[in-house]
């Protein structure tokens, strides 16, 4: 099975051990942990809670960035907070950075129990589609939307939708047991793939940004594969490091 769920609600629990796990924020969680590791961060660590990153950022090793975001804006404190154009590498370069969110980290934390569990966004899809064929026979492939406040975000099922184009581009395969909501993600992404700077500006999550006076930051999630790393998440310490496909 090849899934979409529109929200971590959705998550049927008892597949996770069963599956490879795609979390999707493209606005903007996941986006800047790929921009991070992009730009030479050791790893990012996510966390549920503010409360949780002040704490390991007592007790981790330095260099470490403290980084995240409450509706949209940068956590008091925090060196950083969830605009992927932060995330420079001579800010963050060898360190480990220290993440909490109020949707992406969240949906992360609710997907780990899975076999493998990977980040994307659309600026690293088509290398997660890479790495998702060598499973995609033995283990579900379940892609799971962070959503904007408990509700569906366009913009992550977009994202699905990127990779699902992808997978099938790149396999020549019509047999991939795509379920209906993959169809819908993938069918989202056909119809915005030449736009989607301005499909992202259309949801809630997009106009939250603009609102608040992040509209640069849609069109540096907006740029479909301009970071060429696959994130894969450690599920006991949610460690997000750039993943080796020989291991």
């Amino acid at each position: 099975m090849i899934d979409v769920v529109m929200l971590p609600e959705m998550l049927d629990a008892k597949i996770l051990p069963e599956s490879q796990v795609v979390v999707l924020d493209v606005l903007r969680a996941t986006s800047s942990v790929v921009t991070a590791l992009a730009h030479g961060a050791k790893k990012v660590r996510l966390f549920g809670t503010v409360e949780e990153v002040s704490a390991a950022a007592v007790t981790a090793p330095p260099p470490v960035i403290t980084a995240g975001e409450r509706g949209c804006l940068k956590v008091s404190g925090f060196d950083l907070g969830n605009s992927p154009a932060e995330f420079r590498t001579d800010r963050i370069g060898g360190a480990t950075v220290l993440l909490s969110t109020t949707n992406g980290t969240r949906a992360a934390i609710a997907s780990r129990e899975s076999q493998k569990l990977f980040l994307a966004s659309l600026l690293n899809a088509s290398v997660t589609a890479q790495a998702l064929m060598g499973e995609i026979d033995k283990l579900h492939t379940i892609f799971v939307a962070a959503g904007t406040n408990g509700r569906i975000a366009h913009e992550d099922i977009i994202g699905a939708g990127a990779i699902l184009w992808r997978l099938l581009g790149d396999s020549y395969r019509v047999d991939l047991p795509f379920t209906d909501t993959a169809w819908l993600a993938y069918n989202a992404y056909s119809a915005t793939r030449g736009r989607l700077g301005a499909a992202l500006r259309l949801g809630q999550g997009g106009i939250n940004l603009i609102e608040n006076g992040f509209e640069e930051d849609i069109d540096f999630c907006a740029a479909i594969d301009s970071k060429a790393v696959i994130v894969e998440v450690e599920k006991t310490t949610l460690a997000a490091k750039i993943y080796n496909q020989a291991t």
